[in-house]
């Protein structure tokens, strides 16, 4: 399956978003990167790390800022072997269709147009 990934400089709103997809789209990985030592902000560190630790393709959805920035960084230096593919839309609203599809048994490129198409 494809794992969701949640960029956001606010642990709140990474972790909440996360809450919400995890009960509305079971068995959809979610994972949270949020805030940046307990404060508001970005780590490109820490985004890097999360990339590099997946088990499975990734569709990561981000905030404001530096968050794509700092993903855009994250994704240009992954060595990895799994497909990472960011979308620019909404992180709750774009995160939320995504993994809905995801839980329908869509594929990861009919997630990510269901994301495009509606935004």
């Amino acid at each position: 399956m494809t794992s969701i990934v949640l960029i956001s400089h606010s642990e709140k709103i990474a972790e909440g978003t996360k809450d919400l997809l995890e009960q509305m789209a079971q068995g959809v990985s979610v994972i949270a990167v949020g805030g940046n030592d307990g404060e508001i902000g970005t780590s490109f560190e820490t985004i890097s790390e999360v990339l590099n630790d997946l088990e499975e393709d990734a569709i990561c959805f981000f905030d404001i800022g530096s968050s794509e920035m700092n993903l855009d960084m994250a994704i240009e230096m992954y060595a990895g072997h799994y497909r990472i593919e960011k979308v620019d839309a909404p992180i709750v609203e774009g995160s939320f269709i995504a993994s809905v599809s995801l839980s329908t048994g869509q594929s990861m490129d009919e997630a990510i147009a269901s994301v495009r198409d509606t935004f």
